[in-house]
């Protein structure tokens, strides 16, 4: 995979049925295939998305065995970090 899908809120957010349909079928696509997902066409500035993104770069560089005080292996991987390979 080059690139994280991207679905867009806004067609999700509309009245129209077939770009709510396409919404949900791009994301539900995107988190079976790789389980990420770029969300474009919400409502965070420019500046807050940056430090998101800043400290998730922060979370992914720590050394596994940090990272790994966040997997809860006994919930399947529904929440938390997720290792490698599960």
């Amino acid at each position: 995979m080059q690139n994280i899908p991207s679905v867009d809120l806004r067609d999700f957010l509309s009245d129209d049925p077939k770009r709510k349909q396409k919404f949900v079928n791009e994301i539900g696509k995107a988190y079976e295939d790789i389980g990420f997902v770029a969300l474009k066409g919400h409502f965070l500035d420019d500046k807050l998305v940056d430090e998101l993104y800043e400290e998730v770069r922060n979370f992914f560089n720590l050394p596994l065995e940090v990272k790994g005080k966040y997997e809860i292996p006994r919930i399947g991987g529904q929440r938390g970090y997720i290792s490698f390979g599960k």
